[in-house]
């Protein structure tokens, strides 16, 4: 790194990110430049000094790209790269990098771990053990060995695999796509929705397949919704929404509350209408102790701990930038998304 490489947060909404940025140690070894407050006109004038572009939120059109001439490298804050034109980089021989981000790795740990306790049953199995419910039903205890041993004593029902079951993923963005990695991993088809489908080259990525709303509702047997809050989103999955999915079906929320009506969730699980829900989210947190929903025996519930550990939303902001100091010393950086 023979100079100070002039750094740019392409985020005007975001303080936060540009504060986090600033306070990293790292931080010292760049120019930064911050446009954060000050409108579209003075973003235009001092993209033409960047040399790095470290871009969260921000639309980075080609225009803006191309009024760059001293770029020589655009990071994303995340894996999502919908809001960067890819094309007017690679034209210009700028690589851009993604980064895995923790904080989203955490949410997308959340549901599979809800997708894996519904589908394993992992409460009434935990309560039957801890309850001691074999003195119930006249279960005499036995010393095991590898071919002696009393599988599923509890007679738990309904024990499923998530290896070869279909998931619809409705939002692949950073987390979605976080989700989607996951589920591959187990082996499970992987379906998405969202307003604007990828381009080949992403779904390629992710071994994902986009369905319009009402067929993957319909076709799934694990529904994750990961998607914001907004009020077009608000009560997206109400009764009409859930007497489409399959009753063998599961829905997972990790996104926000106000996305499901609760009220008709809770009459779907218990009338049978669906099979299982994995909440870590709702309307109103904590969830009030005269919710429907508690209570229920196939609806597994969690405090919103999807967030992940304290201080990962700073390890992320850090690896974006070691990314970019990698590439400015000569060394390959990770995860670059348009290769020659």
């Amino acid at each position: 790194m023979t100079k100070q490489p002039v750094r740019l947060l392409l985020d005007s909404g975001s303080p936060r990110f540009v504060d986090e940025v600033r306070a990293l140690p790292d931080a010292a070894r760049f120019e930064i430049m911050s446009y954060e407050g000050k409108g579209e006109e003075a973003l235009k004038g001092l993209i033409p000094q960047a040399e790095a572009i470290y871009i969260y939120q921000h639309f980075l059109p080609a225009e803006l790209i191309r009024s760059a001439p001293s770029l020589r490298f655009i990071q994303k804050h995340g894996l999502n790269c919908k809001n960067i034109d890819l094309a007017a980089a690679t034209e210009r021989g700028i690589p851009v990098a993604t980064i895995p981000l923790v904080r989203n790795a955490t949410v997308a740990e959340q549901a599979m771990a809800l997708m894996l306790a519904c589908s394993r049953k992992i409460v009434p199995s935990h309560q039957a053990v801890v309850g001691a419910v074999y003195r119930e039903m006249g279960i005499e205890p036995i010393r095991t060995a590898q071919r002696e041993h009393k599988g599923n004593w509890p007679k738990i029902a309904n024990l499923v695999e998530l290896k070869e079951a279909s998931v619809g993923i409705i939002g692949l963005g950073d987390i979605g796509m976080e989700v989607a990695r996951r589920c591959r991993a187990f082996d499970m088809e992987v379906f998405y929705y969202q307003r604007q489908p990828h381009p080949p080259s992403i779904e390629a990525m992710f071994e994902a397949r986009y369905l319009p709303f009402e067929e993957l509702l319909a076709r799934v047997d694990y529904l994750v919704l990961v998607l914001p809050h907004t009020p077009e989103t608000e009560g997206l999955i109400g009764a009409r929404e859930l007497a489409r999915m399959k009753p063998s079906a599961t829905l997972i929320n990790v996104a926000r509350g106000a996305v499901v009506d609760e009220d008709a969730l809770a009459e779907a699980l218990e009338k049978g209408r669906i099979a299982m829900a994995g909440l870590d989210v709702f309307r109103v947190e904590p969830l009030p102790a005269s919710s429907p929903l508690l209570g229920l025996p196939n609806v597994v519930l969690t405090p919103h701990t999807a967030g992940g550990s304290a201080g990962s939303r700073s390890r992320d902001r850090a690896a974006g930038l070691a990314n970019i100091l990698r590439f400015f010393q000569g060394e390959e950086p990770k995860g670059v998304v348009n290769r020659h």
